[in-house]
């Protein structure tokens, strides 16, 4: 049975050295209950040579600086409901058995750095009032800290975690700079996070995940995972204003469930299907609430991707995800991401727009990607564009050469309208196939025959999506032909058959000459326009129109006039229907 000593410090001095000359190197002690005084620790730890046997402190009292640097525990060691007034030294320090620091008190900074733990060990409900250092901490059994507040940082930078580690319902509370820091840790076991809040930067950095995370968890600040590791299947919740993901890898299946965050996954290198989606419900502890403390603003919840640079997008999965403010430009393998649900994307500034080429214009309605509001931005970047205000600028803004390229955002809208073509969503994938094209109308380095060509396809129809520009254009060739056909089309008479001639008196040949009669447009201008010529006019062009002859008599001119109607408009026709299906089925 370990000696129980309670009565150190009531004891004279010779009954002091006494007790302490009693102690002996792996001593078992039992402190239970007794106040430490900075000379009774430094007396204690010398007597057992900083070598302690089974040591029960629970519910102790220690001074405000406790030094137990190097201090070997060789059976389990008890601070449950101990109380360390001040900064505790334990760096160094080798727990060979089970220890338990459940509802422990540290009222100054806690140094657990490079500590071993060998048994279970238990900082279940424990109250850490400054800093928490458990870097390079090993843990070989489970290791618990459900329920743990931590008011300082939380620092366990390349702990390992052999056995298994609860963070459940732990709260992290600093709110400036960085809460708790993972950075380079390595967990064997699964690691438990659900209902753990980081009120401050919540730091995985370069962590490895050899087994699985459970749980969702709250980051009120920026969940940085940047450099991650995950070597098995992984589901995942996360509710946070940013989460880096930049260079993650995820060697196997993966779920990310979000909510608020802003993502960043630049050159994040994705080995089996990874998916990214926006979570409805909130995350729950039970019946309590874990998001008190976010943003409450509407639309607040929404998940947006930001970055996709250095992707392997084939293995990437999107639902209900934000991308109006994503930059594609880098990644690999586009045309084969996944777009499910309701992704959203960014749109042209709206109502009317002065300035530019046309005393006023405006933008047609439709998604466009990032890269495209970034090229848009650049002064003199679009030639059609009334000006540039509301177009989002980028990081290297007003560089060209910071900034992607007309060829560039054509790449990456066809590579998107691809990956939605592939999964059958034709009416989603019209936008994308609009951008392409405006883009390659405004590329410098496209052929000006094409480029003139699709100038046209643009102004007449909206390359084929835009049903009232392809019905607009056909009623105003249809009224110009009707214009030219009653000013220079139609003859006055219809021509007659009669003939005139004359026989020479000796006999001979007879020259027949065709009466003209009839055939020339009236003089007056004004006699040319009236309600029965118009009625003649419109007739040849509704004929045009679907290709058929009208029949009517026209002069040499009309009969031009009445073969390029033959040939424009039923182009014209066939753009408005086209339109007008990929307008009813969006």
């Amino acid at each position: 049975m370990p000696r129980r000593i309670h009565c150190l410090r009531h004891l004279d001095e010779p009954q002091l050295q006494a007790a302490l000359a009693a102690l002996a190197p792996g001593a078992d002690v039992d402190f239970r209950g007794l106040r430490f005084t900075e000379e009774l620790w430094r007396s204690v730890t010398a007597a057992v040579g900083a070598r302690f046997g089974r040591a029960r402190f629970d519910t102790a009292r220690f001074p405000a600086r406790t030094h137990c640097q190097g201090t070997h525990f060789g059976g389990p060691a008890y601070f449950e409901g101990a109380h360390f007034e001040g900064d505790v030294h334990f760096t160094g320090a080798e727990f060979a058995d089970y220890a338990g620091f459940d509802a422990a008190t540290f009222a100054g900074a806690a140094h657990f750095r490079e500590v071993r733990f060998h048994g279970e060990v238990r900082f279940v409900e424990a109250r850490f009032a400054a800093e928490a250092f458990f870097d390079g901490v090993s843990c070989a059994a489970t290791a618990r800290f459900s329920e743990a507040w931590f008011d300082g940082i939380g620092a366990f930078t390349a702990a390992c975690f052999s056995g298994g580690v609860s963070f459940t319902e732990s709260w992290f509370r600093r709110r400036d700079g960085t809460s708790a820091d993972f950075s380079e840790a390595t967990f064997h076991r699964p690691a438990e996070f659900h209902g753990a809040r980081f009120r401050g930067r919540a730091a995985f950095a370069d962590a490895v995940f050899e087994s699985e995370w459970r749980g969702a968890v709250v980051c009120v600040d920026e969940l940085w995972m940047r450099g991650a590791s995950f070597r098995t299947p992984l589901r995942m919740g996360i509710a946070a204003l940013r989460v880096d993901m930049n260079r993650v890898r995820c060697e196997s299946t993966a779920a990310f469930q979000l909510r608020y965050a802003a993502v960043s996954l630049r050159d994040a290198v994705l080995a089996e299907p990874v998916t990214l989606s926006y979570e409805a419900m909130p995350f729950m502890a039970g019946p309590r609430q874990l998001e008190q403390e976010m943003p409450r603003e509407e639309g607040s919840v929404a998940v947006r991707l930001l970055r996709l640079s250095g992707v392997n997008a084939a293995h990437l999965v999107l639902t209900d995800v934000d991308l109006s403010r994503c930059e594609f430009s880098g990644s690999y393998n586009l045309d084969q991401i996944s777009l499910a649900g309701r992704c959203e994307y960014g749109t042209p500034p709206s109502g009317l727009r002065r300035g530019g080429r046309l005393p006023l214009s405006w933008w047609s309605r439709r998604q466009v990607i990032v890269e495209e509001q970034y090229w848009r931005a650049l002064p003199g970047a679009s030639r059609t564009a009334a000006d540039t205000d509301g177009w989002l600028t980028g990081l290297g803004h007003p560089d060209p050469a910071q900034s992607p390229t007309a060829d560039d955002v054509a790449i990456v809208y066809r590579q998107l309208r691809k990956a939605l073509e592939d999964t059958k969503n034709q009416p989603g994938a019209a936008d994308f196939y609009y951008g392409e094209m405006e883009m390659r109308r405004h590329n410098k380095d496209t052929p000006p025959g094409e480029r003139a060509l699709l100038h046209a396809y643009w102004l007449l129809s909206g390359y084929g999506l835009r049903a009232s520009r392809a019905l607009w254009a056909l009623l105003c060739a249809m009224g110009v032909t009707v214009l030219l056909l009653m000013l220079f089309g139609l003859p006055t008479a219809p021509p007659t058959s009669r003939m005139t001639g004359q026989v020479p008196v000796n006999g001979g040949r007879v020259v027949l000459t065709p009466d003209s009669a009839g055939r020339g447009v009236p003089t007056h201008l004004r006699d040319r326009f009236s309600a029965a010529r118009m009625e003649r006019a419109g007739r040849v062009v509704v004929n045009s129109v679907v290709f058929r002859s009208s029949g009517q008599d026209l002069t040499q001119g009309g009969m031009w006039i009445e073969m390029g109607s033959r040939l424009c408009e039923p182009v014209l026709l066939g753009l408005a229907v086209l339109a007008a299906r990929g307008r009813v089925q969006r």
